[in-house]
């Protein structure tokens, strides 16, 4: 032991570490022959280094009197093939990164080690070298500060010409290998955060702030993949398209993020460079199409849907005052054009009039937007003074209006993104919506109309209940309240009914707007709100005779808090990415008959109905029910043994026979075999048993089949009337997994059938009215545990029960 001590001492002496350099020194040439000595003696000297550097200053000392690092950089350059590279960087990375001394950091980044080791000319086409360079650039990053950071880079005068390690960082910025990009990111933001005036001003100037546009350049193309997925004409399931969509979403979230981080460094200047390229080569492009301008300006093709989404995640992500203002300013130039022509033929006078768009368009001065140019095939600069002159001549083409309220509201709705709010395509119009409340929500709106949010900046429309679309001070929004509440019912009434996911967001924005409203609606809209309930109880009352109508209860117990969760969401944490999912989800279903598609359809008649329960006293109440209680009906007249033998009656088990009626049944695997028919209803649940009479209890069977009662719709077959036929579910839910699209089944097994042959065609009919007599009693179970829920008074007796 004590020897192997005293190796592991020596291994770390200094004499051990002089003579590992001057071995090293030694070598002339590294080939494949020596590669493996040298890659051992490269990974000695890191060792000792790193131990010297917490532990043994002499050794530091030694490494820096013997210029090691610049061993490093020659065993680079005398090297024969490029196997050396890789480990070099690997073991330089996990040296620098173990560094605790400021004085080793300092000598490290000093003499231009670091930079020629950057700027050696690699062959990144084979192996994972790109990955350990990459690897190598971030670890420097990581250790470097405002005091080093000029040992890293070339001036002329006070002029940064050079900056090696960022340069050639950025050459693998859109690198395929996810890790790698991670790296640059990471290694970005290090520099940015500890950029001095000079070094800033070579990352915002070309060519280095080429860099900024690339990654616009880059998000934009990804955009266009996702709106090629959203409207894929492809014969895809919307299971996969969904999925596909998650995964291009999420990666343009992740980019996102970036830029945030990026603008969260606080520095005017790399702030300045983000945001303009961001607003020249995405959102103002995106927005183009969204003004209604009567011609093509600038759109890269994408729907309307896509460019709503982008822009709602974009702000809600990245925010920032100039982005939300400018596009602020942009959407609603209409808008504000109308107060500002209000203001003045009031007051007589423009100065600070509500209707002012320059403070909001302040930070879009002299941008040139980048839009298609589909003549030339490629692309041409729109300056944004060139918008905002045709946005003035469209308002002032409107000046015929007389000012009314009416009229006012009639022009609103006819342009920009308004007019894709009151849009037939319900998708289209909750992104609509979605994007002009994250605008009133977002706290960097500033010099916006008082009258437009009816709030001081400070405050937030939804911890306020007030904003543009809701004060009641003469706005022209307020006037489209109505309208607005009123699309967002036609979603819920709309026939044939949208899915339950929409009608869910749909709630989601009544609750949002109805909390701010006072819970009020106009007599038409309470009208078609009443008629949008009265549709989700009757399809909800049309299950009790499908096939699942036993789950019917559980599945309310189920929903019941998934709605009430998705209705309570907050703001802030709700993705616009459900208006795609919505766009894509509008598909026909397959009408061949199959349990699992009765069940999804059961599933959704039941959250339909909960939420417009809910809603319903959110309107007459104020507030959200809590889960009710659901009462099984008495059972004690069904207390006998032999209802409880059957209900508890399982594979193999005796259970008797009772009332139960002789048949025969062949299977595949055992032949025929005379078995006894047995189905008997309790309460809400229900079997269907065959069993086979014991072999020594003449009054007991052993069961070998079990069938829920509920869906097996007995029929007689027409050319053997003793033949009875049966459909069992073969499919079997799972409320764990039951969540929003997660239960929808892309692959649903087929159901069973079971065909039974009787010794006459009055046994068989006796078999099929008991099959369907107990099916009977196990629904009227069901139906008396519902009715409470269903009455038209339930509210009433919420209140009645409170109020005891």
């Amino acid at each position: 032991m004590w020897r192997s001590l005293w190796r592991s001492i020596d291994r770390f002496s200094l004499q051990h570490f002089k003579s590992v350099i001057t071995e090293l020194r030694q070598i002339k040439v590294v080939n494949a022959q020596n590669r493996d000595t040298v890659v051992d003696l490269l990974q000695t000297i890191v060792e000792i280094v790193t131990y010297g550097d917490r532990k043994d200053p002499l050794i530091f000392e030694c490494f820096m009197e013997y210029q090691v690092l610049a061993e490093f950089v020659r065993v680079l350059k005398i090297s024969t093939s490029s196997t050396i590279e890789a480990p070099l960087l690997q073991y330089l990375s996990i040296m620098i990164q173990n560094m605790d001394s400021e004085h080793a950091i300092y000598y490290c980044l000093s003499n231009d080690y670091v930079n020629n080791i950057v700027a050696h000319p690699y062959n990144f086409d084979a192996g994972d070298l790109a990955l350990y360079y990459v690897s190598f650039l971030r670890a420097v990053s990581s250790k470097i500060s405002r005091d080093t950071l000029c040992l890293l880079v070339k001036v002329h005068g006070d002029v940064v010409v050079s900056f090696p390690m960022y340069t050639e960082a950025l050459k693998f910025a859109q690198h395929e290998e996810k890790m790698i990009q991670t790296a640059i990111r990471a290694l970005t933001l290090n520099i940015y955060n500890i950029c001095d005036n000079n070094v800033y001003q070579f990352i915002t100037t070309p060519p280095a702030s080429i860099y900024f546009s690339d990654l616009v350049s880059s998000l934009r193309k990804q955009c266009l993949q996702l709106d090629a997925l959203v409207n894929s004409s492809e014969d895809k399931c919307t299971h996969q398209r969904n999925k596909d969509i998650f995964l291009k979403t999420d990666k343009i979230v992740d980019d996102l993020f970036y830029f945030k981080d990026m603008l969260s460094v606080g520095e005017s200047r790399l702030s300045r460079v983000v945001t303009q390229n961001l607003l020249s080569l995405l959102i103002l492009p995106l927005l183009l199409p969204l003004l209604k301008l009567g011609e093509n300006k600038g759109s890269y093709n994408i729907s309307a849907v896509t460019s709503l989404y982008i822009v709602s995640r974009l702000l809600q992500v990245v925010g920032g005052k100039h982005l939300i203002n400018g596009v602020a300013g942009l959407l609603l130039y209409h808008y504000m054009a109308l107060c500002q022509r209000d203001a003045i033929a009031t007051n007589g006078d423009i100065a600070g009039s509500i209707g002012d768009a320059s403070p909001l368009l302040h930070s879009l001065n002299d941008i040139n937007i980048k839009v298609s140019d589909h003549e030339a095939e490629g692309e041409k600069e729109i300056n944004i003074n060139y918008l905002l002159q045709h946005l003035n001549v469209q308002t002032s083409s409107n000046s015929h209006f007389d000012g009314s309220p009416k009229d006012d509201n009639v022009y609103i709705e006819r342009f920009g993104i308004f007019a894709y709010l009151f849009s037939d395509n319900h998708s289209i119009s909750l992104a609509s919506l979605f994007l002009l409340l994250t605008l009133a929500e977002n706290k960097d709106l500033e010099h916006f109309p008082a009258s437009l949010l009816g709030m001081s900046q400070s405050q937030g429309l939804m911890n306020n209940c007030e904003s543009a679309f809701l004060k009641v001070d003469g706005s022209i929004l307020v006037g489209l309240m109505p309208q607005i509440l009123k699309t967002l019912l036609k979603v819920l009434a709309c026939q044939p009914p949208v899915s339950p996911p929409m009608q869910w967001h749909t709630g989601w924005f009544l609750r949002k707007l109805l909390q701010c409203q006072g819970n009020k609606l106009t007599d038409d809209n309470i009208h078609l709100f009443n008629t949008s309930y009265e549709q989700s109880r009757e399809c909800l009352q049309k299950e009790l005779d499908g096939c699942w109508f036993d789950h019917i209860p559980d599945t309310i117990g189920h929903e019941w808090g998934s709605c009430k969760k998705a209705l309570e969401l907050q703001f802030h944490v709700k993705d616009p990415l459900f208006t795609l999912e919505l766009e894509i989800c509008q598909q026909a279903i397959d009408g061949n008959f199959n349990s699992c598609f009765a069940w999804e359809r059961m599933v959704d008649a039941v959250k339909v109905f909960i939420l417009h329960l809910q809603l319903k006293a959110l309107i007459f109440m104020g507030c959200l029910l809590e889960k009710p209680s659901l009462e099984s009906p008495s059972d004690s007249d069904l207390g006998k043994t032999y209802s409880r033998d059957i209900s508890s009656a399982s594979f193999g088990s005796e259970v008797s026979l009772g009332s139960g009626i002789p048949c025969r049944i062949a299977f595949s695997y055992a032949g025929v075999r005379d078995i006894y028919l047995v189905a008997l209803a309790r309460g809400i649940s229900g079997k269907l048993i065959l069993a086979e009479k014991h072999p020594f209890r003449s009054q007991r069977g052993i069961v070998i089949a079990i069938a829920p009662l509920a869906g097996l719709s007995p029929r007689i077959d027409e050319d053997h009337p003793t033949w009875l036929h049966l459909q069992i579910r073969e499919f079997e839910p799972n409320f764990v997994k039951a969540k929003g699209s997660e239960s929808k089944v892309s692959t649903p097994p087929a159901d069973g059938r079971w065909t039974l042959g009787f010794h006459s065609a009055k046994a068989c009919e006796t078999a099929r009215l008991l099959i369907l007599e107990e099916t009977c009693k196990q629904r009227s179970s069901v139906e008396s545990m519902l009715a409470p829920l269903l009455r038209e008074d339930y509210l009433v007796n919420v209140l009645d029960r409170q109020g005891d």
